[in-house]
Parts: C-alpha cells; sequence; structure tokens
C-alpha cells in the first residue's frame, strides 16, 4: 500500500474543487494552467489518468482515511479497565 501524505492529498482537492468552481464563471491562463498541474499531480498520487476517476479515487481514500480516524479514536477512547 502506498504512503499517503492525507493533509496533503486534502489540500490538492480543496484547491481544485475551488478553481473548477471558479472556472464556470470563466478564469485567466493562469487559473486554467494550474487546475491542469492538479489535475495532473493528482493522477499521479493516485495512479489514474482520468482526472473525474483521480478526483473519485482522492476523494475515497480521503473518506478512508476519515473513518480510519474515528476508528481508532473510538478504540482509544473505549478501552477495557484492568481486572
Amino acid at each position: 500500500m502506498p504512503l499517503i501524505n492525507f493533509a496533503e492529498l486534502r489540500r490538492l482537492v480543496t484547491e481544485l474543487d475551488s478553481l473548477d468552481r471558479a472556472s464556470t464563471l470563466g478564469s485567466d491562463v493562469l487559473s486554467a494552467r494550474r487546475r491542469e498541474d492538479l489535475h495532473y499531480t493528482l493522477g499521479v498520487w493516485v495512479g489514474i489518468r482520468d482526472p473525474h476517476q483521480a478526483r473519485a479515487r482522492a476523494l475515497d481514500l480521503l473518506a478512508a482515511d476519515a473513518l480510519g480516524r474515528r476508528e481508532r479514536s473510538s478504540a482509544e477512547t473505549v478501552r477495557p479497565s484492568a481486572p
């Protein structure tokens, strides 16, 4: 399993979503270039070339990470008492 920096992955997805929303209103050349760069980077990180599939995979990974953190947190708070 590859090591993933989930904080950085979340930052990439958040920035991409922001630029995608702005692109519907029209965007400049720099914003368009940054969107392309983010799509490429996200694709490399998750190993999927198609931008929409890469974003979906990134969201799946982030959801799994959040679920895992919740489960670990629950396990840590519910410890059996020692006899």
